[in-house]
């Protein structure tokens, strides 16, 4: 008789726990953030609007996976910006992210990533504090 109450008692808590790991991942809590690469903007571009801006790819360490995020923030305000989710279909290291390479211009953010991919950010999406 026992047995069965430890055996109860410990897939109950063993449950209890799975439950609440998998409920903080859907709520998207990240217990760790660091940054993998940064690109600030240069002082031959102005956009007129709380310049000078940084490009920051961002790996967030999630209950039960890492997430890698795009911000485009202040130079002074890493806690406000614009995220994106990085997609990249091909697993990259570490290593290889921190190859990639930023093209700053009055019209946006050009970003190339180490498997050839490209993304564009145009400046109206993370200028004039939106």
């Amino acid at each position: 008789m026992n047995k069965k109450i430890f055996f109860s008692l410990g897939a109950g808590l063993f449950t209890g726990l799975l439950l609440i790991v998998i409920f903080l991942q859907i709520l998207g809590l990240t217990w760790k953030q660091s940054v993998i690469f940064e690109s600030c903007q240069g002082d031959y571009i102005k956009y007129g609007s709380y310049d000078p801006y940084c490009l920051s790819i961002i790996k967030q360490n999630q209950p039960l996976n890492s997430n890698y995020v795009i911000l485009v923030s202040r130079k002074d305000d890493k806690n406000y910006g614009h995220i994106l989710n990085y997609i990249d279909p091909d697993p990259l290291s570490e290593d290889e992210i921190k190859n990639s390479r930023v093209i700053w211009s009055v019209e946006g953010i050009e970003v190339t990533f180490p498997a050839g991919h490209k993304l564009y950010i145009p400046k109206e999406s993370f200028t004039g504090g939106r």
